[in-house]
């Protein structure tokens, strides 16, 4: 018995651990063996950092064909849509496509601006297709706001809201509390569903406003209103008029739907919440 579990043990197999694969690690090899390969994963990054940002189709679609078309890459077309990104382009000779498969997931105005600064430098030979490579990497990478950061955020905004609506000092200091406890759940809540997060941060607001009117004695409905403020989604619907303006109608439609879907998360939030309180 004794031998036989030794060979058992010899013989059993040891999980292998994952390869952390990432876009610098590829870096070396694609840029010694297959540099067209390297043009086309760098004009794709660079779409895709900008469509997670928030950037329009079209100007996603423009950098993409002008990162490519530095790079010495001819008959360039790209397609964008919200949830993917293609290229293809000829390059000496040789006909080069890829595709990569996104999500929206927020806006961020900063990463927009450097991805296009680094399109231009590019374009006009201030940095090499290797440094622009680099360099968006470096911005894929990049960690995100910390949690505080985005609470503190949501709770100036949601006192500044109050404030230009007409609200008190009391006012406002209870809409930023809501709204920074709204913020904390959202960021708690990344397991779940960008649709129902807005709606149970619909309904914690909701709770807190009518809180606050009960125990200070201020208008509930202008705490409500005011950090409310921080779920609409003003820049996802704006982009999606820009989109129909500019005639990409599908990627418009798509961020419409998007729109709407969270418009209809926090109606139902603030709603459901102020039924279920009446019934109590």
């Amino acid at each position: 018995m004794k031998q036989s579990r030794q060979r058992n043990r010899r013989h059993r197999i040891k999980p292998q651990r994952k390869a952390v694969s990432s876009e610098l690690q590829v870096y070396d090899e694609l840029s010694r063996k297959d540099p067209g390969t390297l043009l086309a994963r760098s004009a794709v990054l660079a779409g895709r950092i900008l469509l997670e940002s928030g950037a329009e189709t079209g100007r996603t679609e423009d950098t993409m064909s002008r990162i490519c078309q530095a790079g010495g890459a001819v008959v360039t077309d790209s397609y964008v849509t919200p949830g993917m990104l293609m290229i293809s382009f000829t390059w000496h000779g040789q006909m080069i496509h890829n595709m990569k498969r996104v999500s929206l997931s927020g806006t961020d105005l900063g990463r927009i601006q450097q991805v296009n600064a680094l399109s231009r430098q590019l374009q006009s030979g201030e940095i090499t297709l290797e440094d622009c490579y680099r360099s968006l990497c470096r911005i894929q990478e990049e960690p995100e706001a910390s949690v505080f950061r985005m609470v503190l955020g949501a709770a100036l905004a949601g006192a500044g809201v109050a404030l230009v609506f007409g609200g008190s000092l009391q006012e406002s200091a209870a809409a930023a509390f809501s709204a920074a406890l709204c913020a904390f759940l959202l960021e708690s809540l990344n397991f779940c569903t960008p649709s129902l997060r807005t709606l149970l941060g619909s309904s914690l607001i909701t709770l807190a406003g009518v809180a606050a009117g009960a125990l200070l004695g201020i208008r509930a409905n202008m705490v409500i209103l005011a950090a409310l403020m921080i779920l609409v989604p003003g820049m996802l619907f704006t982009t999606a008029l820009r989109d129909c303006i500019a005639g990409d109608t599908l990627s418009g439609q798509a961020r419409l739907s998007m729109a709407i879907l969270t418009a209809a998360a926090i109606a139902l939030g603030n709603i459901g919440t102020l039924l279920i309180l009446e019934a109590l």
